[in-house]
């Protein structure tokens, strides 16, 4: 990149994908769009196989089908300038550059409730130093439609939902200037990947130029850029302490930075942050002020009239409601603690309001809530079913209290008969039922509002409650059927257990049937047992079938966390206001699973399990008293990953360890794989006690061509780089990660000091975990692992290697895994898992 006094110029043959991603954007302009109602049909967990993509939405079609009968148009008749303001429909915004930090699309993914029309417009010059005729690939999630010199080249419309598609675009430049204007478009629908890539496939030295106004020197923008792309929150969990963005170098004048913040079920808040002159940490505010939350900041910065954002991501904890000693309470009291915190804490919404009026708080603010959640019901909101599934307690609880008046009793009826309880009803929502969670919530929710509203007719589908109350005992029948046949699809997904418990637990205090009621138990139980087995310390470090960055990095905060700490007092109280109804309710887990939690230093714990539709997911869960190894085996090796967390190593909620292929190239983005959740391209996974291997083959037209390990340097005591290995120290245990293309340790950035970064699209990585038990010290192990015999090919992806404690290993991707000539298989295991402690062997090391 250079500068000049009014312009930003750029190489797009400097760059590693030749993309170009420097433009000037209109900011994204929407509409809420409604359809004709329409049915939908399929299997609720197919899709964890086969993809998403396998249920089109029918709004969706109808959407598509309409854009491509009308030809783009391109309104605008001179170039657009920075800061200026553009509008359409009733939507409005205003140009700004993009800055794509590090991402070689141009980005706008995110996530939408309800069925949205996104347009923008993007508007850059290619400087040619000949007239030539140039090839592009245009690549889209939605529709590009490009114009270049003033005329239409393309006009690309897949519209394949969250799946980027690729096309090839020929167009005479002429020499000097070509202003290129994109007009990027689709439908959003909840998740939705929304991004362009125009990639350069020519050999001319072209140059991007982006147009400034004499408000902002490119100088100021580039550097104000470059300071926001290496700062770096020093941690990515902080417990009772201010929240620092930490700044390479200081500033010779005051800043003022624009700062909002939000979590993944709430709202975006504003708030203002100055940053001296010659000072390098920018203050956010103190724990206290956010609660117990993984939380998403957004830096916004003016450098005359260039906007320039940056987002950060971080839990934050405090321990104001944690106990001294929650082991020691009852789990009624626990209950109640747990109740507390979220009154004070939890974030604004219906279970946040039922757990304010059951601690004393003031009726009008949980009013206000209320009313607010019921709007989002109404407006048949993707995770409605998260919601109103606490409106039928919440009746049973205080319809007769006098607290509320007849008016407010009146919205919530009609919300309750007006809503969409299932795909063969009508409807042109984007509404996510095909999850084994959302359908228990679904089914649920009309079987409780059949209960409550026998006699009332049901204004989507035409039916009395009566009729629902039957078909809901149906769907439930068959829902627990195929749960204790199959557990969980979504194995393990600390995401996810919350919101299955949010169903169970009403069906247990509320349903008529006394089966159900009895089903409801039994599931709970069963969770329990699975948490309890696999839980370090009371949180739920583990391979989840659908993770996401906010549990990952969020140990403190997560659902699993708050559920295991109600039952046995392990781990941290938090305000996760999901779990308020467990809170509420008479049911108490089994006390007996409590000794899966506790192990002594000379024993370890096996607990293997098959999950999902025909037992796809073999899991393999290994713990000792200081630290846990979990995976799936040979998962879907090779292919397209979404949100799978394959292999997981633990030693507290925050020095933790894993590998991945990140399925974007930026940290803190809005895929499914994001950075650091889930895989672009799955590996294959072995494991057997505290070794795990994984071999990547990535897919070459992947934007990511490397593999990396999450390995905060800053959670461990001592960490040494030795080559191709990294090692760690937390508390007398030891991690190493080896990856045979070597090792880089991220050092500017988000990132800086947490990311192993090892390139390449074949590659063999191992992860080993040990303590005292086995290697006495720090020192011995680190040598052992030095020495230990190993022959690695990543092209071949295969390794064998010879462990000083554990044996002969091989491992390959045609090749089972092997330990001293025996193939480590999980058969015959089911879903309740077979779990086995015994006694450790001490090495002689």
């Amino acid at each position: 990149m250079t500068t000049g006094k009014n312009m930003l110029t750029y190489s797009p043959l400097q760059l590693r994908h030749r993309v170009i991603n420097r433009w000037l954007l209109s900011g994204i302009l929407t509409r809420k769009v409604r359809f004709e109602p329409m049915t939908m049909e399929g299997d609720i967990n197919d899709w964890l196989i086969k993809g998403f993509s396998i249920h089109e939405n029918p709004c969706r079609k109808e959407f598509v089908g309409e854009r491509r009968a009308a030809a783009p148009e391109l309104p605008f008749a001179a170039p657009p300038a920075l800061g200026e303001g553009i509008s359409l429909w009733e939507s409005e915004a205003r140009w700004n550059l993009y800055f794509p930090w590090g991402n070689s699309r141009v980005e706008a993914s995110g996530f939408y409730y309800v069925p949205t029309h996104l347009l923008r417009y993007a508007y850059t010059v290619v400087v040619s130093p000949a007239a030539h005729k140039a090839t592009f690939n245009l690549k889209t999630c939605g529709a590009a439609a490009l114009w270049v010199n003033g005329r239409l080249a393309c006009d690309f419309t897949p519209f394949t939902r969250n799946i980027e598609q690729t096309t090839q675009v020929e167009v005479e430049l002429r020499a000097g200037e070509n202003p290129f204007f994109v007009c990027h478009e689709d439908l959003a629908e909840r998740d939705t990947l929304y991004h362009f890539t125009l990639e350069y496939a020519g050999s001319e030295p072209i140059e991007i130029q982006i147009p400034l106004t004499d408000s902002e020197p490119a100088e100021a923008v580039a550097g104000m850029e470059q300071a926001l792309g290496r700062a770096y929150f020093p941690k990515d969990s902080v417990k009772d302490e201010e929240l620092r963005i930490i700044f390479e170098a200081s500033f010779n004048r005051d800043l003022t930075f624009d700062v909002t913040y939000n979590s993944f079920f709430d709202g975006r808040y504003s708030i203002r942050r100055e940053l001296k002159a010659g000072q390098q940490h920018l203050v956010l505010g103190h724990t206290n002020e956010f609660g117990v939350d993984y939380k998403y900041f957004e830096l916004s910065v003016q450098v005359g009239k260039a906007t320039i954002r940056k987002p950060f991501g971080i839990e934050v904890y405090n321990t104001r409601f944690q106990p001294h000693n929650g082991e020691a309470m009852t789990v009624e009291e626990r209950k109640r603690v747990a109740l507390e915190c979220v009154a004070a804490l939890g974030i604004p919404n219906i279970h946040t309001a039922i757990a304010k009026l059951k601690t004393g708080g003031a009726p009008e603010i949980a009013r206000d809530m209320i009313l607010e959640g019921l709007a989002g019901i109404r407006e048949r909101r993707d995770c409605a079913d998260f919601y109103l599934i606490a409106l039928f307690r919440f009746w049973r609880d205080y319809r007769d209290s006098g607290l509320f008046d007849e008016d407010f009793w009146a919205q919530i009826k009609r919300t309750v008969l007006g809503f969409r309880y299932w795909i063969d009803e009508p409807g042109d929502d984007v509404m996510w039922f095909f999850s084994e969670n959302h359908a228990l919530l679904f089914h649920s929710c009309q079987l409780l509002a059949g209960q409550l509203f026998p006699d009332d007719l049901f204004t989507n589908s035409g039916e009395t409650g009566a009729q629902r109350k039957r078909k809901a005992e149906r769907q439930l029948t068959g829902w627990f059927e195929r749960f204790f046949a199959e557990g969980l699809a979504e194995w393990n997904s600390s995401a996810y257990i919350p919101i299955d418990f949010l169903g169970l637990i009403q069906l247990y205090d509320l349903a008529e049937r006394p089966a159900l009621r009895e089903q409801a138990k039994q599931a709970m139980d069963l969770l329990y047992s699975y948490m309890t087995a696999e839980a370090h310390g009371g949180y739920l470090t583990s391979t989840f079938g659908r993770s996401y960055e906010k549990e990952l990095m969020g140990n403190h905060a997560a659902g699993t966390t708050s559920l295991i700490w109600v039952g046995y007092g392990a781990g941290n109280v938090n305000s996760t206001s999901f779990n308020v109804s467990v809170c509420l309710s008479d049911y108490t887990p089994p006390q007996a699973f409590a000794e899966r939690l506790k192990l002594n230093s000379e024993e370890e714990l096996e607990f293997r399990l098959e999950q999902g539709k025909d037992g796809y997911a073999k899991l393999f869960h290994y713990r000792t008293s200081s630290y846990v190894m979990s995976s799936i085996a040979d998962f879907r090796a090779g292919l397209k990953g979404y949100q799978e967390h394959v292999l997981h190593l633990a030693f507290s909620p925050e020095a933790q360890v894993w590998v991945n292929h990140p399925g974007e190239i930026y940290a803190h983005g809005s895929g499914r794989p994001s950075f650091w959740a889930g895989n672009g391209c799955l590996p294959k996974v072995g494991q057997y006690k505290g070794l795990g291997i994984l071999l990547f083959d990535i897919d070459p037209d992947h934007d990511a061509g490397y593999t990396h390990a999450y390995f905060p340097a800053y959670a461990f005591e001592r960490v040494e780089s030795r080559g191709s290995w990294f090692f760690g120290e937390r508390n007398g245990a030891y991690a190493a990660v080896y990856a045979q293309n070597g090792l880089e340790l991220t050092q500017e950035g988000t990132n800086r000091g947490r990311e192993l970064v090892s390139k390449g699209r074949r590659n063999v990585w191992l992860v080993r975990a040990a303590d005292r038990q086995e290697f006495g010290s720090f020192e011995k192990f680190i040598e052992s692992m030095l020495k230990m015999p190993i022959e690695a090919s990543a092209e071949a992806l295969r390794v064998r290697l010879a462990d000083f404690v554990y044996g002969e290993t091989s491992f390959g991707w045609q090749a089972p895994l092997t330990v001293n000539g025996e193939t480590v298989q999980i058969k015959d295991c089911g879903v309740q898992g077979r779990l086995v402690r015994k006694g450790r062997v001490a090495s002689h090391i």
